[in-house]
């Protein structure tokens, strides 16, 4: 008979076992948190945020959201849907416990002091005679390089803090003061900036293309073409313009109704 399979981890963690790929604790101070969702407006980092705060008894400021990565971060797939909770924030969640429960053995056999005698407080390790250390002071990449284990418990909800109350979105604020943030923020020295001018039709053919606008310059590539300019307002300006005046050679290239499934199926691509 075979015995009953291991447990699995929560979440993205079990496709993600390793702690380090998650999680750095830095000597300055601050928690560095690599989750593999993206923040698109729906406030995931400072959920993510709050439940590691939750978890590791640390100031909510303490934690540092860093952009998902790969491969430095964990493959977490797709951001979409409700599964940035249900799938990384699970992960986030057993991660910090099992942080928090490798700090705490460290701090137990460097003092003598139990672990259930040490509570922590913002990061730093309090025992019945007082400070016994911190993440800070025992910070080590080393000592996270292992996987998450299974058996871990987080906190029950009761003895959380933060996770599920109304907290400051720590995304908003630059977004607020328009400072960049997303790769179409970027601004590179020269930049310029293209518009597509799309064919009427599927196959049509590009017939007739007149002088651009004055500062636009025209790329083409057969039946591709763009319009460039020194600026995004620019470049809409000038495709509104221009494209009711390029001249197109339309054909029917689609399949009958009839025949379109089974055309498809068949289709190259």
């Amino acid at each position: 008979m075979t015995g009953a399979p291991p447990p699995r981890l929560p979440g993205s963690l079990q496709a993600n076992p390793k702690l380090s790929t998650w999680i750095s604790i830095r000597p300055e101070g601050h928690i560095e948190l690599r989750p593999g969702k993206v923040e698109i407006g729906q406030g995931i980092l400072t959920v993510l945020a709050q439940i590691a705060a939750d978890e590791l008894d640390v100031a909510l400021d303490r934690i540092r959201l860093l952009p998902a990565s790969a491969p430095l971060g964990p493959d977490e797939g797709v951001t979409s849907g409700s599964r940035s909770v249900q799938d990384s924030g699970m992960a986030v969640r057993h991660v910090c416990a099992a942080v928090r429960w490798l700090h705490l053995s460290v701090a137990a056999q460097r003092t003598g002091v139990p672990i259930e005698a040490i509570r922590i407080e913002d990061g730093r390790f309090l025992g019945p005679a007082g400070e016994l250390g911190s993440y800070w002071a025992q910070a080590d990449d080393t000592l996270l390089d292992t996987d998450a284990s299974p058996t871990v418990r987080a906190k029950p909800a009761v003895a959380r803090r933060l996770a599920g109350r109304p907290v400051p979105r720590i995304d908003l604020a630059d977004k607020l003061a328009g400072v960049p943030r997303f790769i179409h923020d970027m601004r590179l020295p020269g930049m310029r900036f293209a518009r597509i001018l799309r064919p009427p039709a599927r196959s049509a053919r590009l017939l007739d293309v007149p002088v651009p606008p004055e500062g636009a310059t025209l790329i083409r590539d057969g039946d591709f073409l763009a319009i460039v300019c020194d600026s995004e307002w620019a470049a809409n300006a000038a495709a509104a313009r221009f494209a009711p005046r390029l001249r197109w050679a339309e054909a029917d290239s689609l399949p009958d109704q009839a025949v379109l499934a089974e055309a498809i199926r068949s289709s190259a691509s």
